[in-house]
Formats: C-alpha cells, sequence, structure tokens
C-alpha cells in the first residue's frame, strides 16, 4: 500500500512538472463560468420559459392524479356499500394499478421532456458561451482556458471573467 501511494505521488508530481515545463511559454487563464452565463439575456429567457413548460406539465400531472384519486375514492365508496362484487372489486383494483403505472410512465415522460426542453433552451446559449471563449483565446493569445471552480492550486494564469463578459455584452 505504500508502494503504491508513493508510485502514486511520484506520479502526479511528474505530471505537474512535466505540464509546467509544456506551458510556461504558454498563456493561460481562467474564467467562473457562473458569474458569466446566468447574466445572459438567453439564460434569463431560456429559465423563464423552462419554468412555464413545467408549470404547463405540472398541472397536467396534478389533474391526472386528481383523476386518479378520484376514481379510487369513488370504487372504495363501492367497496365500503357492498355495492361490488369480489370480482368487480378485483377488477377495480387492476384498473387502479393501471392507472398508477400509467401515472408513474406519465411522470417519466415528464422528466424526459423538460431534460429536451431544457437541453433545446440552452444549447444556443452554451454554444455562444464557447464561441466566445474560442475567440477570447485567440484575441488574448490564451492556449488554456480553465472552469475556476476546478482549479485547485493556481499561482499565476489571468482571470479572463471580466474580459468574456465584456465580449459578451454582460456588465
Amino acid at each position: 500500500m505504500k508502494n503504491s501511494i508513493k508510485t502514486f505521488s511520484f506520479a502526479i508530481v511528474l505530471m505537474f512538472m512535466s505540464f509546467t515545463a509544456f506551458t510556461q511559454n504558454q498563456k493561460i487563464a481562467y474564467v467562473d463560468p457562473e458569474q458569466i452565463i446566468p447574466n445572459l439575456p438567453e439564460y434569463k429567457a431560456a429559465k423563464s420559459e423552462l419554468e412555464q413548460y413545467q408549470n404547463i406539465l405540472k398541472k397536467q400531472m396534478e389533474g391526472e392524479q386528481a383523476k386518479m384519486q378520484q376514481y379510487y375514492t369513488d370504487v372504495m365508496t363501492k367497496v365500503q356499500r357492498g355495492e361490488l362484487s369480489p370480482a368487480q372489486q378485483k377488477t377495480e383494483e387492476d384498473k387502479i394499478m393501471k392507472m398508477q403505472e400509467e401515472l408513474q410512465r406519465k411522470g417519466m415522460k415528464m422528466e424526459e421532456d423538460m431534460g429536451a426542453k431544457e437541453l433545446e433552451l440552452t444549447k444556443p446559449m452554451y454554444e455562444k458561451f464557447n464561441e466566445a471563449m474560442k475567440n477570447l483565446a485567440k484575441t488574448n493569445g490564451y492556449a488554456y482556458i480553465f472552469d475556476k471552480k476546478f482549479l485547485l492550486y493556481s499561482e499565476g494564469g489571468d482571470d479572463a471573467t471580466a474580459k468574456l463578459k465584456t465580449q459578451l455584452g454582460i456588465q
């Protein structure tokens, strides 16, 4: 175990030294996307549209749940009054089970639809962000631009967040 830790540590040091030597003459920058993306006009519009879409789906699901609940209540009332034979009770139980399964399928479909809608709405925004990053790198001679939250340690490099915000027209 100690040897594997030493080997791992040695490998990390070698990788860091190689990266440091390789990037010594290269410009490196980092940005904080969390300061940029939520401030894009497209983000606010996408978020609003996604919330509206989610509310529509939620209301549809609540309507389906209410129908099933009402049906269940009606069946239970009939059972308590003795209006259903054992065979009819079994038929109603099966129908309720199928309704629950269908409700679960609709819930999963709703989640899929939400994911697809989110992708549809955010894809152009992220394409714009990535294109701006490429232009920023080209304009400023950056060989690498990292996401700030993934940096474990940094001694140097430019914080290009403000430059990217300016490029995207964000204040």
